[in-house]
């Protein structure tokens, strides 16, 4: 009887250990959908938030538009006026012809020394005006350089207070608030 009872608890024993082990396989796999539910709602969450961000960055740019346009503009417009500044170069004044040698062969001696003297003072008065002329110019063009060095840092700062960054693409997105651009924008 004993014998029976032994093998009655162990076929009890091993259907236990069957719904036990059921039981723990059920439980995982509920705990592991649940995981991924849950991951799904936290992406679903982030998606959202993203998306309410990308909103809020498309409104404020609606709003900022006609500040940025105009800064956009005013630093462009220094970069054009600077670049062109720093192509141009100083033209002299036109130098005093020498004197024609074969006229200077019809002169005497004294009057060839005496027309060459004359083409030295003229040359050396020229020397003069044309150094003080380049002189001004190159002041008139620091003055210029500064005033426009000035402007550009202004629109880069009044930018950079609107959260505009000064590189061609932010300022493209910001001048159309193209929501794809502001969104690539924002990844950065």
């Amino acid at each position: 009887m004993q014998k029976s009872k032994a093998l009655a608890i162990l076929r009890l024993s091993a259907r236990a250990n069957t719904l036990l082990v059921c039981g723990a396989a059920t439980l995982l796999l509920v705990a592991c959908n649940e995981l991924d539910w849950l991951q799904a709602e936290r992406q679903r969450a982030a998606e959202a938030e993203r998306q309410r961000q990308l909103d809020a960055l498309v409104s404020r740019c609606r709003r900022q538009l006609p500040a940025v346009k105009q800064h956009v503009q005013s630093l462009n417009g220094s970069n054009a006026a600077l670049n062109q500044l720093n192509q141009q170069s100083y033209v002299p004044l036109p130098q005093p012809p020498a004197p024609d040698p074969a006229l200077l062969k019809r002169y005497t001696r004294d009057d060839q020394e005496l027309e060459l003297e004359r083409h030295d003072k003229a040359l050396a008065r020229w020397r003069e005006r044309d150094g003080a002329e380049r002189r001004l110019w190159e002041l008139q063009q620091e003055r210029r350089r500064q005033q426009l060095t000035a402007q550009q840092l202004q629109a880069r700062n009044a930018l950079d207070k609107l959260g505009v960054a000064t590189t061609p693409e932010a300022q493209t997105a910001w001048t159309s608030c193209d929501r794809a651009q502001l969104q690539a924008l924002a990844k950065r």
